[in-house]
């Protein structure tokens, strides 16, 4: 009979060193966006990224503890998921605005510039309102001890014989199938939907595996040229979207808004080419970390 190899035992220690520092991390950014009247999109960007691996790393936190003590976690888990989404409507703002600054999206007709030039100063308030209300939401939880919440957190007792690594592998598994799912539900019938459904799998997928990177030292294999393309026009099919989302009653009908949904047919078309080709790969054996998309350049991450 074959003998059977035992995996390490990853300490404990590892995942709340990780913690330790996102949440270090998630709270610098929090205070810097208080204390700046106007936090730029950088910082916004930042905070919204590292809130997003803090949930991660908080998921198999609580996995590895009893189920009474997991109940303890579990609001303050609920208080960061607001605050995300807090921020990405503040950032949707952000996205629009660059591209109606930017050079990216087609240029308006100069009888239609002042429409256009009226979106922009709208989009530019609500940014600034959405800054506002974001700033007393944020200072509202740091206030209300947010974050020492969560490091108190990491003292509670783990369950008996936790395994982090199996808590990473069981989560790493359960992302990698909620991916393949999506992305077979969008070669099948590619809407706008299930499009946007496989961004949001894929995008946390790769933030999982950032956070495993982290934890047990694993070197993440070489990332798909397929994949960094098919994440990069899903992110620029979200971004207009996001700005078709926010046109005026008066610009919808405009050659510019025609040539943006024109813009929007074409990626998608190109999308559902590419996902009919393209293959996800298959689950990886358990406690090898698998090819995970990048992050495109825009503004998907």
């Amino acid at each position: 009979m074959p003998k059977t190899t035992r995996r390490p035992v990853l300490p404990p220690d590892t995942l709340v060193r990780e913690l330790d520092r996102l949440i270090a991390s998630v709270a610098g950014s929090v205070d810097t966006v208080i204390d700046r009247p106007h936090p730029s999109p950088e910082d916004l960007h930042r905070l919204h990224r590292e809130m997003r691996r803090l949930r991660h790393a908080l998921a198999i936190w609580e996995d590895v503890l009893p189920k009474r003590q997991r109940e303890l976690i579990r609001p303050l888990e609920r208080r960061l998921k607001r605050l995300a989404r807090l921020i990405g409507r503040v950032r949707d703002r952000d996205v629009v605005l660059a591209l109606l600054e930017g050079p990216t999206l087609p240029r308006p007709a100069r009888e239609e510039a002042a429409l256009v030039a009226r979106l922009r100063a709208r989009v530019r308030d609500d940014a600034r309102t959405g800054r506002e209300l974001l700033r007393v939401f944020l200072r509202s939880e740091r206030d209300a001890h947010l974050f020492e919440g969560l490091r108190e957190g990491l003292e509670l007792p783990l369950r008996r014989r936790a395994d982090v690594r199996a808590a990473l592998d069981e989560e790493q598994e359960r992302r990698h199938d909620l991916v393949r799912a999506a992305h077979r539900d969008a070669r099948h019938r590619p809407t706008s939907t299930r499009l946007h459904r496989l961004r949001i799998r894929v995008r946390r997928f790769r933030h999982l595996t950032e956070v495993r990177t982290r934890i047990d030292g694993r070197t993440l294999a070489t990332i798909p040229g397929s994949v960094r393309r098919l994440q990069g026009e899903l992110g620029r099919l979200h971004d207009l979207d996001v700005v078709l989302a926010e046109l005026d009653p008066d610009l919808t009908a405009t050659q510019w808004a025609r040539a943006l949904r024109k813009e929007r047919r074409g990626i998608r078309n190109s999308l559902r080419k590419s996902i009919r080709t393209h293959r996800w790969p298959t689950r990886p054996r358990a406690g090898r970390a698998p090819a995970g998309p990048a992050a495109p350049s825009g503004t998907a991450s």
